[in-house]
């Protein structure tokens, strides 16, 4: 399991959603590096960690954290998760409670619905039949705003050509588990457990998780702060870093 340590003070444990490393916190790192002792990690089936062909699951991948939490010597840390990431957060906030000061869920959800398990079945097709660059491509009109694509285009280029560059690209392996785990995720009726601070994020142009799943979130968490990010995507943290930084240390300093 690859990490990376940056900055000090209170633990701070990044979790990135599905196919993405821990490169893909590359515009939130070091503003939250400067308050926080930051972890990022490669999940199981991404990057530099091992891919193994068994199935996975997001129970399966938040032992994984709090276990790498545990070889660092991290009792308690702030968790924060991004989609897929999210859906391990929830996991590691219910299945170890003790490990968790807050919580935070950006653009995630906590219980696929047909029109999620038929998209994801769509990615699997498309990755199988396309090979990795092209379906990189036709994956990004889910993760951008249509505004995004309208008026920065070179932007959405830069990040794909990042993610094309990559050295440790996404085995089909690792994109096929990862699905899996998305596609049996289940949170839902166990979310009002939940009693550490939370945080429930979404953009208002996400149309891969689209809002009502976040408000489905912070309905059952007994408590939780709600923001939404204007003009985004499902990619509000590269669309608008600047505001989902500020947005996650105010909360932060406000709950920590």
């Amino acid at each position: 399991m690859f990490y990376l340590e940056a900055g000090a003070g209170d633990p701070l444990v990044l979790v990135m959603g599905f196919g993405g490393d821990h490169l893909a916190w590359g515009l939130q790192i070091p503003a939250l590096a400067a308050k926080y002792r930051v972890i990022a990690f490669d999940n199981r089936g991404v990057g530099q960690s091992d891919a193994p062909d068994v199935p996975y699951s997001t129970a399966m991948m938040a032992d994984d954290t709090v276990g790498l939490m545990d070889a660092l010597g991290i009792d308690r840390a702030h968790v924060c998760g991004v989609s897929m990431g999210g859906m391990i957060a929830q996991e590691i906030a219910l299945r170890h409670p003790a490990h968790v000061r807050t919580l935070q869920l950006h653009a995630t959800l906590a219980r696929p619905d047909a029109y999620m398990r038929a998209l994801v079945e769509g990615w699997r097709k498309t990755r199988i039949a396309l090979g990795r660059e092209d379906a990189l491509r036709v994956i990004a009109l889910w993760l951008f705003a249509p505004c995004t694509y309208e008026e920065r285009a070179e932007f959405v280029e830069l990040v794909l050509q990042n993610a094309i560059a990559n050295p440790y690209p996404q085995s089909l392996t690792g994109f096929l588990r990862q699905g899996d785990a998305v596609l049996g995720h289940d949170t839902l009726e166990r979310l009002e457990r939940l009693r550490c601070p939370t945080l429930v994020s979404v953009a208002d142009q996400d149309i891969l998780v689209p809002p009502r799943f976040s408000h489905a979130i912070a309905q059952r968490v007994a408590g939780a702060e709600f923001k939404t990010i204007a003009n985004a995507g499902h990619a509000y943290l590269w669309e608008e870093p600047e505001a989902f930084n500020a947005m996650c240390l105010e909360f932060l300093a406000r709950r920590g």
